[in-house]
């Protein structure tokens, strides 16, 4: 359903793919993954292109692409918290 100005339109047809973002359980880098409603594929797995370890895997006739998006060595390093103040009442 798409609505436009307040009016609602039906769309004709169902969206023929599905885009999703998905993270490596392992090393953590990001990917886009496009999985088709209109095409058929066949069961399957994807391993991740940068540590080789198993995405994801699939019984279901289904085709889906898997593009590395962002690698965890591009990624911004996770800054610890600086410690909270302390006040110092030595008057």
């Amino acid at each position: 359903m798409i609505q436009c100005n307040a009016t609602v339109v039906k769309a004709a047809y169902p969206a023929p793919m599905k885009i999703s973002d998905f993270n490596c359980p392992f090393c953590a880098s990001s990917y886009e993954v496009a999985e088709s409603h209109s095409a058929t594929g066949s069961p399957g797995r994807v391993e991740c292109t940068v540590c080789g370890k198993v995405l994801d895997s699939w019984q279901q006739p289904r085709l889906k692409a898997y593009r590395l998006v962002l690698p965890p060595e591009h990624k911004y390093p996770r800054i610890p918290a600086p410690p909270s103040p302390e006040f110092n009442r030595s008057m």
